[in-house]
């Protein structure tokens, strides 16, 4: 498909920039490298090299339906297009890199020059949702993979409409809305294609959800008694206040970053057009701000634009976009924050290899997993044999008090191994690579307020016949309540327990190849337990129940 250029292209050097105007700016790529959205029919791309360029567009007439959205790294757009065979509108899927359109179709219809309208694309790319004519005047929410094609979220309630409006780092999570018998939209969740409402603290539906983070475990959106909302599994739905909210003053949560540490929304008179209120953005540590009183906070040239309407924050929180008003005029903006650490992400892990020494920095990150406090990501592969790999921050470079922890995988559930403290404030830590596997490395602070810069260092050493011999060690139950039995089969000299912030809790002489030790008197919670013999030692994650 020809590319249609505007020729107009923006600097970079502020903080804020305006997109163009009458530009919904709907959906922004990591680091705000790419920004996409609609202007009337039109569907555009936005880099600061080439400013806005036409991508796609409605050409039979018919208003457009949905929003363009781009995943994390900018590859793919998903947008609403006209199939110039059918002459109908219909859900696109656009690759970057070769300016080609997949068109994919719907599940029934057409109603109003349409089959399907799209909504969001997964972070990843991988999976488009949004909505399908079904029957009548009845949609169903739809989601789109490659592998699979298009899949009807259909409807759980007779007769009525669903429509899926945000999907999170995979596709695995979906959400959007489910009309009742009356006709009211009610928030709903879609996991592995079964769908969920999501309700208030009394059980009652809540309307629309808008969007998911990407890790999957929070949903925001509006009418929470008019308020914009929160919701996860664990603390169930959190109003975004505001001292004005009431029913002729409504707001509604729009986008979401990775972690759910970020949200952005608006407030604005109701009835009225959004883009007559204002703009907020939210953070644990915050609670809500008007965004114009954010970017005042720090420091940046607002351009003279109210940030009434941001509809989108990239997925590792350094770049929101949307509409706004500068004087009598409607243009679309893009904020950047504080340039985000590339290994930000764990699926940005950046790949170590032996001997390596790498600097690095957790000053521009966000808090992911472990402590509360930013970390930042690297891996390790196996070089086809097994080894004994350290990881050390040693180094006196390392200018905070840090932890390292390692990983199976990038779920961050499974951790093998971590330390605090082995030199002053600063954390060394070996795991055994079984030649094969991809560890995650994990660089944290030990809290909060620590945060800062890192010199990291990679040893390797192969294992010796005691090491080979020791994988063979088994430590069980796991969980336990009480005892852990021990075999291996070299002896044992003995096993030393650590806690997760890398303190000895207890220490057993075993002298022995089978042992039981007694752990009933600690807390429960995680603990690391370190079995050492005369050449060897195995560190085994326990968890105490």
């Amino acid at each position: 498909m020809m590319m249609m250029v505007f020729g107009v292209s923006f600097s970079g050097t502020s903080q804020v920039t305006n997109l163009g105007p009458n530009f919904e700016a709907n959906s922004v790529s990591n680091n705000g490298e790419s920004v996409v959205g609609s202007i009337g029919g039109t569907n555009l791309i936005w880099t600061e090299a080439d400013g806005l360029t036409a991508i796609g567009a409605i050409t039979n007439g018919f208003p457009m339906a949905g929003r363009a959205s781009i995943s994390s790294d900018g590859s793919k757009v998903t947008a609403t297009i006209t199939n110039p065979d059918t002459n109908l509108n219909e859900m696109g899927y656009y690759d970057v890199a070769t300016e080609e359109w997949t068109l994919l179709g719907g599940i029934g219809g057409p109603l109003d020059g349409s089959i399907s309208s799209a909504w969001s694309i997964s972070k990843d790319g991988t999976t488009a949702v949004g909505l399908g004519w079904a029957t009548g005047a009845n949609a169903h929410g739809i989601k789109w993979t490659e592998a699979d094609g298009m899949i009807d979220l259909g409807s759980t309630v007779a007769n009525r409409s669903s429509r899926a409006n945000d999907t999170n780092n995979d596709g695995s999570v979906i959400v959007g809305w489910q009309d009742n018998t009356s006709g009211f939209r009610q928030a709903a969740r879609w996991i592995d294609g079964v769908q969920t409402l999501i309700t208030d603290q009394g059980g009652n539906a809540i309307s629309e959800a808008g969007a998911v983070s990407g890790d999957g475990n929070w949903v925001v959106g509006g009418g929470l008694n008019s308020e914009a909302w929160r919701w996860s599994e664990d603390t169930g739905a959190i109003a975004i206040s505001h001292p004005n909210s009431g029913f002729s003053f409504q707001g509604s949560a729009t986008s979401i970053n990775e972690d759910g540490s970020i949200i952005v929304g608006f407030y604005r008179p109701w009835p009225g057009p959004a883009l007559f209120g204002e703009g907020f953005i939210w953070t644990e540590e915050t609670g809500r701000v008007e965004l114009n009183e954010y970017v005042d906070s720090l420091g940046m040239d607002d351009l003279g634009i109210t940030f009434s309407l941001p509809l989108g924050i990239s997925n590792d929180g350094s770049a929101i976009v949307g509409m706004g008003v500068q004087g009598a005029n409607i243009v679309g903006f893009m904020i950047k924050l504080s340039s985000v650490a590339a290994n930000n992400l764990c699926e940005n892990a950046i790949a170590l290899s032996c001997d390596d020494t790498v600097s690095g920095s957790t000053s521009n990150a966000t808090n992911i997993a472990g402590n509360d406090s930013a970390d930042v990501f690297y891996s390790y592969t196996g070089s086809g044999v097994a080894e004994n790999i350290t990881i050390s921050l040693c180094d006196p470079n390392t200018d905070f008090d840090t932890i390292l922890r390692v990983f199976s995988s990038c779920d961050l559930t499974d951790e093998i191994a971590m330390n605090d403290d082995s030199c002053g404030l600063q954390s060394e830590v070996t795991f055994e690579s079984d030649g094969t596997s991809t560890y995650i490395i994990m660089v944290e602070g030990f809290d909060v307020d620590e945060v800062g810069d890192f010199t990291l260092q990679v040893t390797c050493e192969s294992l010796n016949t005691s090491d080979f011999e020791l994988n063979q060690l088994s430590m069980y139950p796991n969980p336990t309540n009480g005892l852990i039995h021990i075999d291996s089969n070299i002896t044992i000299d003995s096993v030393e327990l650590y806690n997760t912030a890398g303190q000895l809790v207890l220490v057993e002489k075993i002298n022995s190849t089978n042992s039981t030790i007694n752990i009933a008197a600690l807390q429960n919670g995680i603990y690391f337990a370190k079995a050492i013999s005369k050449d060897a030692s195995k560190t085994i994650k326990i968890v105490k129940k």
